[in-house]
């Protein structure tokens, strides 16, 4: 649908017009026309794809002279989509011409410039308005569809049918949700629609983001002779997917380009409409949820009636799950309150997700910036199956993040009914726990912490750094001024239960050399490893030690 140089010379030019040079480029895209003008510049603002009006006798009188040849390398360069000249033309520009496909057309002496210039500019406007006329009716059509609920995968299929090309409709990571195409092309779901998937990334994040007309772009998919518009789906969060019209490179037209940015504009509008429901259920959910923790829920009949209606019977023995998505520092992509809560609103409808897929009646919502899942204990009936159920379910999330680590708290099993807040308590101490200890992709349960989730309660931090430097503060002095591992030496006794054949091991000494490290442990410190109290009290200035190294920042 866009004008080409074979368009105007058809609808605009005079009789008489003919092509002298360049007749390889008349399928170029004309975008406007402008004339020759007597000071330098002698065009104004080209930016490709002008017709370029020329009166040969002009070319000679210009405040700085110019040959024609001259003018056609120069425009060729621009790239301008056609160069019109009035009078002689100059054969040595016809070689030049030619070399560029740049066509160079002479027109009839009897004629106007301006005459020209305003019947180039009239056929490109009223052409522009019919593309714009078609896109709208495109836009009116789908936009229909989706009044009348019939949801996206016809969107599709109308969009394919109307535009003759395949449809793929992407989510953020261009995983294809709905796809459709004529008979005579390929189905999106046969491409490898990942590719150049990079260049598309980069190019959204450069160009402005509009919910009503979405920016499109060509790219083309290699190796197929393929290219495909791809228009980006806005959303609150930024992109929420792309939408694409494919077909061959040579047959995409502008008309496509404007279906796709409006192909893209309706699914926003069905993907907001999804947004909203779901943040009201997600209220729903997060409201029960907040009832279940405090206790009032069983003195209620009609929050009863309101979780049994959501599947979810709050009287069976369950456990308590609690997520949490990004990393630690500030580039962490949660680092800062909007993007955190960007990161868990997309965390959630994973978590259910996955959950759905094992067990129906978990209850999954948000509570501040945690994901809470309450799962039947039948679904994880033990403590292994637990664990087991949760690191899949965060492996899959950390996926479908892009990367962005998950980690998750484990709590201990309950009958259900009040002593779900404790389990709920767990599972979120044993999150802050093991982001603080194993870092922000990790899965711990309440029941491996042993004692360190006291150590973590305690809130007299002076207290606890003193008892570390009473018993470890000597050997961690040492151990900086001259490069040794005795701190590590008693943690490795210490983890292989005082089993000095496997300590050495562990530590890659000979059994001589341990017991040389124990004997320099002993009199540096001045603590008898072999009373029970002092290894015990060693042992837990160690856990405090791994709690604080745990929360210093990482470089």
């Amino acid at each position: 649908m866009a004008v080409t140089v074979q368009d105007l010379l058809q609808l605009a030019f005079p009789a008489g017009s003919g092509v002298v040079a360049g007749a390889s480029g008349l399928r170029r895209e004309v975008v406007w026309a402008r004339s020759l003008r007597p000071r330098p510049p002698v065009f104004e603002a080209l930016e490709g794809g002008e017709l370029a009006l020329i009166s040969s006798a002009h070319l000679s009188v210009l405040e700085e002279p110019m040959t024609l040849p001259y003018i056609v390398s120069r425009l060729a360069v621009v790239p301008v989509a056609a160069i019109a000249v009035l009078g002689d033309v100059d054969p040595r520009a016809l070689e030049p011409a030619d070399a560029a496909g740049l066509p160079l057309i002479q027109l009839p002496p009897s004629c106007s410039l301006a005459e020209v210039e305003r019947a180039a500019i009239a056929t490109i406007v009223d052409r522009q308005a019919e593309l714009q006329r078609k896109a709208s009716d495109i836009h009116r059509q789908l936009a229909q569809l989706t009044f009348e609920e019939k949801g996206l995968q016809a969107v599709a299929e109308r969009l394919a049918e109307l535009s003759g090309k395949s449809v793929a409709v992407e989510d953020d990571q261009f995983r294809l949700l709905y796809a459709a195409s004529p008979p005579d092309l390929p189905h999106p779901g046969e491409l490898d629609l990942q590719a150049g998937r990079r260049e598309i990334e980069e190019w959204v994040r450069t160009v402005p983001l509009s919910s009503a007309q979405p920016p499109a772009r060509k790219f083309s998919l290699p190796d197929t002779g393929l290219g495909r518009f791809v228009a980006p789906i806005p959303s609150r969060d930024g992109v929420a997917g792309y939408l694409s019209l494919i077909g061959p490179e040579d047959a995409l037209a502008d008309l496509d380009r404007l279906a796709a940015g409006r192909g893209a504009a309706v699914v926003a509008v069905e993907v907001a409409k999804d947004a909203a429901v779901g943040e009201a259920e997600a209220r729903v959910r997060g409201d029960l949820l907040d009832q279940l923790l405090s206790g009032d829920l069983e003195g209620s009949q009609a929050a009863l009636g309101k979780a049994r209606r959501m599947g979810y019977d709050p009287s069976v023995p369950s456990l308590v799950l609690a997520f949490r998505a990004g990393g630690r520092g500030s580039d962490a992509p949660a680092a800062s309150p909007a993007g955190a809560e960007r990161v868990r609103r997309r965390l959630e409808p994973l978590v259910r997700l996955e959950m759905s897929r094992r067990e129906s009646r978990s209850l999954v919502a948000s509570r501040g910036g945690t994901v809470v899942a309450v799962v039947p204990l039948e679904v994880a009936p033990t403590d292994r199956a637990a664990r087991e159920m949760a690191e899949a379910i965060r492996v899959q999330a950390e996926l479908a993040l892009n990367g962005i680590p998950v980690a998750v708290g484990i709590g201990r099993a309950t009958g259900g009914g009040t002593g779900l807040a404790a389990s709920y308590r767990e599972a979120e101490g044993a999150l802050g726990i093991g982001i603080r200890v194993h870092g922000p992709s990790s899965t711990t349960h309440f029941a491996d912490l042993g004692i360190m989730r006291l150590l973590a309660q305690v809130g007299n931090l002076a207290e606890l750094e003193s008892f570390r430097g009473e018993m470890l503060g000597k050997l961690e002095e040492n151990d900086r001024k001259t490069g040794g591992e005795l701190v590590k030496t008693l943690a490795t006794l210490f983890q292989c239960h005082g089993n000095l054949t496997r300590a050495a091991e562990a530590l890659s000494l000979h059994r001589n050399s341990l017991l040389y490290r124990i004997q320099r442990i002993e009199e540096i410190s001045g603590h008898d490893l072999e009373d029970p109290e002092t290894r015990l009290s060693l042992q837990v200035a160690l856990k405090i030690r791994q709690l604080q190294e745990a929360e210093r920042p990482r470089g």
